[in-house]
């Protein structure tokens, strides 16, 4: 069976100007890489561009099957086909590109100064194929040839489902330093390639049918709750805030993301409350209060409800496990 070589993953987009490259080193990048299992590699980017950018890349080919996520951003590829043949695509949010030996140069334009999360999914065909176990090689082909990326088969860009869009982002808030994380990492990275062989091979399941301008103005509610998770607007004066009227902006949420606006809400706030736990080591009552609740009881419950463990015996798990493995509190 071939490996991926995590190696390569890590310079497979080779930025060609030295200004380009400049800016975008500039622009506090964070990667991360992780193998969650055997011949399966995750990739994530974070970074927040202070000008625009224009970056002629390169990218090379790799033998395996990569999907790619742009989880926030705005950018345009312009994509060298052939000499003298261009293609441009623009890549925004909830947005899916997948190949195999994908093989691109071209131009990465940076339209805004928006923080730019992309999450990839590097998989070896024979991986795929073991996983889905008898009649998986037929599934892996069908797949490669709708992935594999020329002249006469442009770049895969497709939306996502609001479902799909779900997972992604819970993989991306995740970088597998603990056993909990490796195990959550391993579950949800099945859950989402299952659901990609059957958007690939037919089985489709219901993609979002709003307007472009119905997407970027749901995109902007979400990022009003996220930024104001412990004051949040009401319906209504979110609705004002995007220009959606409020029965739009509800049954959007329900479509793009599969859940309603507190729902979306609750989730991200019980999100945010696991980081504050692992990366600043807060107290509950601290924790609660930070992510928008003043009964800490009720945290709690919802808590319990989300993670499956109170917040109380999740943060001294943490604790036990960074004395046991001698990390700093």
């Amino acid at each position: 069976m071939s490996s991926i070589n995590k190696q390569l993953i890590k310079g497979l987009n080779i930025i060609t100007d030295r200004t380009a490259l400049k800016q975008y080193t500039d622009s506090s990048l964070v990667q991360h890489f992780v193998e969650p299992m055997n011949n399966v590699v995750v990739r994530t980017e974070h970074f927040c561009p202070q000008v625009s950018i224009e970056a002629p890349f390169q990218k090379n080919s790799q033998p395996c099957l990569e999907f790619t996520y742009t989880l926030s951003g705005d950018t345009t590829l312009s994509i060298r086909n052939r000499p003298g043949d261009w293609s441009k695509y623009r890549v925004s949010e909830v947005v899916r590109f997948f190949g195999f030996n994908t093989e691109l140069s071209g131009i990465a334009t940076v339209n805004s100064l928006v923080p730019i999360k992309v999450f990839h999914l590097y998989i070896t065909p024979q991986k795929l194929a073991q996983l889905l176990g008898s009649g998986g090689g037929h599934l892996v082909r069908t797949i490669i040839d709708k992935a594999i990326v020329n002249s006469k088969n442009p770049l895969n860009i497709t939306t996502v489902g609001p479902v799909t869009a779900s997972i992604v982002h819970q993989i991306f808030n995740r970088n597998g330093a603990s056993p909990a994380d490796s195990l959550f990492l391993r579950g949800k990275i099945l859950e989402l390639l299952s659901y990609e062989v059957e958007f690939l091979c037919g089985s489709q399941r219901k993609q979002t049918i709003l307007q472009p301008d119905d997407v970027v103005m749901l995109q902007a509610a979400r990022t009003i709750i996220m930024e104001r998770m412990s004051t949040p607007p009401s319906i209504a004066e979110l609705a004002r805030k995007v220009g959606l009227n409020e029965k739009k902006i509800k049954q959007g949420f329900k479509e793009l993301y599969g859940t309603t606006v507190y729902g979306f809400l609750r989730k991200y706030r019980m999100e945010q409350a696991k980081l504050l736990f692992e990366r600043d080591h807060k107290s509950v009552t601290d924790v609660a209060c930070a992510v928008g609740y003043s009964n800490v009881s009720h945290f709690g419950a919802i808590f319990r409800h989300h993670h499956g463990v109170r917040p109380g015996e999740y943060l001294r798990s943490l604790k036990e496990y960074r004395m046991t493995h001698h990390l700093s509190l």
